[in-house]
């Protein structure tokens, strides 16, 4: 889908390209790599060691209920034989509720640290999109091309604006 929104973009451009007329304005181009941003950037560096941080907290957490798990399990395997009918069909069930829930736990965690990413990468990036604008605008610029989605195959580095781009957004984000 994204590859055929940047196809009938640069489409676009060329039409455009093609309907001014010779005395027009001149054409000035730019381009951007804003998954390059998002990763270089202060905010992004940012919420991807807020993210590891947490990730490896709930890691910590899950390795301890497992811990628990395997101990219950190994308790199992070696005193169900001893036990009366009751108490293992008691053990057997705790045991089984317990790791329904530790399933649970474990998709659930993994489900918010994805939305969670999500959600932070597309607010950078909305904002670093938001930084491109104004760079293009403060340089007169009539398209600006992102890079990392594959639609653009060749530019001159001189009209690379994403060293640009991640240092105006730090500085922004600093004053905030």
């Amino acid at each position: 889908m994204k590859a055929l929104r940047t196809a009938v973009l640069v489409m676009f451009a060329w039409f455009l390209v093609a309907a001014l007329p010779a005395g027009a304005a001149e054409l000035k181009i730019g381009y951007a790599n804003l998954q390059k941003a998002l990763n270089e950037s202060q905010a992004g560096v940012k919420a991807k060691e807020d993210l590891k941080v947490e990730a490896e907290g709930l890691e910590g957490e899950l390795s301890k209920k497992q811990e628990e798990l395997k101990k219950m399990k190994d308790e199992l395997d070696k005193k169900a034989s001893v036990w009366n009918k009751e108490t293992r069909d008691a053990k057997e069930k705790d045991f089984k509720a317990r790791t329904a829930d530790f399933q649970k736990k474990f998709m659930e965690y993994g489900e918010n640290l994805n939305k969670k990413k999500q959600d932070t990468e597309a607010r950078i990036i909305k904002e670093l999109r938001d930084t491109v604008e104004e760079i293009a605008k403060k340089k007169g610029l009539t398209f600006v091309f992102e890079k990392s989605v594959g639609g653009l195959l060749y530019a001159p580095k001189e009209l690379d604006l994403t060293d640009e781009v991640i240092k105006a957004y730090d500085a922004k984000k600093k004053k905030k």
